[in-house]
């Protein structure tokens, strides 16, 4: 059995990432202010991890996030179907 831990918040189904269907949006918009203001305004470092296979994610609680030349999500391209892409023929991810 997986064990989990009490300090993980686990979003079955981000709305966010489902509507905008965006890499670029969920990391700019989300993940990184997200995390920003959690430890600017409760003194805590979150981790927010998300899966973009499935649309899920992981807030963890207590854990630093890597470094952005580290973090596995901004190293993520663009999926293929995102609305901006295909709206204005361009790439707006973080890494493109």
């Amino acid at each position: 059995m997986e064990r989990k831990e009490k300090n993980t918040v686990h979003v079955v189904k981000c709305r966010f990432l489902e509507e905008t269907n965006c890499v670029g949006m969920c990391t700019n918009l989300c993940k990184l202010p997200t995390q920003t203001f959690i430890k600017k305004s409760m003194g805590m470092h979150v981790n927010m991890v998300p899966n973009f296979d499935d649309m899920s994610c992981e807030m963890i609680f207590g854990q630093v996030p890597p470094s952005s030349s580290e973090d596995p999500a901004l190293n993520q391209p663009c999926y293929k179907l995102c609305n901006l892409k295909r709206k204005h023929h361009q790439n707006y991810c973080s890494n493109e």
